[in-house]
């Protein structure tokens, strides 16, 4: 994300990360990486380095009911691979109390393990809650998302057989993942809009433009929203050939370190076809190729939306969502001209 969240100090997270995982910040600096996540970077009193994730779980990506719960259980899986011994990654440390993640930005503050974290100020209101994850900073080579079609393609071929190995992980390295329903997130709320109610205009500079340009495109997002439907309840009954995936292995959730390619940023792992990783290699079942090609754009389109439908100003975070909606449109019109 480009700017932090305004739900909590940095004064709140010092005090979560020393209660939770006893890390004495001594620096601490926001990260203005990825799009998802909120980031900064730790340096401790004992010289270590760490990278915190603060995911919004209003905005979890994907579709639950339990956002901390089906986040606690995606980053069971790297700790999970880790202990197993499988090098194809990096895992969250553990909380004092054994967990994988604090609860941040409510009144009522609780580890995963259910010990108390950091809570916000007597007498503020509760906000929908942050989920914190510790890392040890990697020292290694990032990459930028693109493509994998358009990637050097020894590096694709290295970053497909990471995957590869993945899917071929044992059930006992599992950790908890949950398994895949294929469910959009935040489809109601998408839904709502092309049924024809709008967004109220007051709750930011967005909100009026997003319900316009859903309307435009109504006809067009519900039939690819039928569509789709069809392919995944075929998908649905098929359960057998599940395998332990990622969910989005782009380049950019990828590190070269110590020489060995890491698959980094699991809050998207599930149990499902393997087609769900292998989609944007243009590898696997064609069906189920379209079927997630498919589904990234619908989820990104609920995804997008769904920060208009709530009070939001016209923050870098904002104008960066506003435009990746518009883009994504703009392919979800190029995929139903061809389906």
């Amino acid at each position: 994300m480009l700017n932090p969240p305004g739900s909590f100090s940095e004064d709140e997270l010092r005090a979560l990360l020393a209660n939770s995982w006893q890390v004495q910040v001594a620096g601490l600096e926001y990260v203005p990486v990825g799009f998802g996540s909120h980031h900064w970077s730790v340096r401790d009193t004992a010289g270590r380095s760490w990278f915190v994730n603060v995911d919004e779980l209003a905005a979890f990506p994907l579709a639950t009911d339990d956002p901390l719960r089906s986040l606690r259980n995606a980053l069971s899986v790297p700790r999970a691979l880790v202990d197993h011994g499988h090098r194809i990654t990096a895992a969250p440390e553990r909380t004092v109390d054994g967990g994988l993640l604090a609860e941040l930005g409510s009144t009522n503050s609780t580890d995963s393990t259910g010990s108390t974290g950091s809570a916000s100020p007597a007498g503020s209101a509760a906000s929908p809650g942050f989920a914190v994850s510790l890392h040890p900073l990697l020292d290694g080579e990032s990459f930028e998302w693109q493509p994998w079609d358009q990637a050097d393609p020894a590096l694709a071929a290295e970053a497909l057989a990471v995957v590869t190995e993945l899917h071929a992980v044992p059930e006992t390295a599992w950790g908890t993942a949950e398994v895949e329903t294929f469910a959009i997130p935040k489809r109601a709320a998408l839904e709502a809009l092309l049924s024809g109610q709008a967004l109220d205009p007051s709750l930011g500079p967005f909100a009026r433009n997003a319900s316009k340009l859903i309307a435009w495109q109504a006809p067009t997002l519900s039939a690819l929203l039928a569509h789709y439907d069809c392919v995944a309840e075929a998908a649905r009954a098929e359960p057998d050939g599940f395998v332990l995936t990622h969910g989005e292995p782009h380049l950019g959730n990828f590190m070269r370190v110590g020489g060995r390619l890491l698959l980094i940023d699991w809050d998207s792992a599930l149990i499902g076809p393997p087609e769900r990783d292998l989609w944007s290699f243009g590898l696997g079942d064609p069906r189920l190729r379209e079927l997630y090609r498919l589904r990234w754009d619908l989820a990104e389109t609920a995804v997008d939306l769904a920060r208009f439908a709530v009070p939001h100003t016209g923050a870098a975070n904002e104008r960066a969502t506003w435009n990746a909606l518009v883009d994504t449109l703009a392919a979800l019109e190029t995929t139903a001209a061809r389906i």
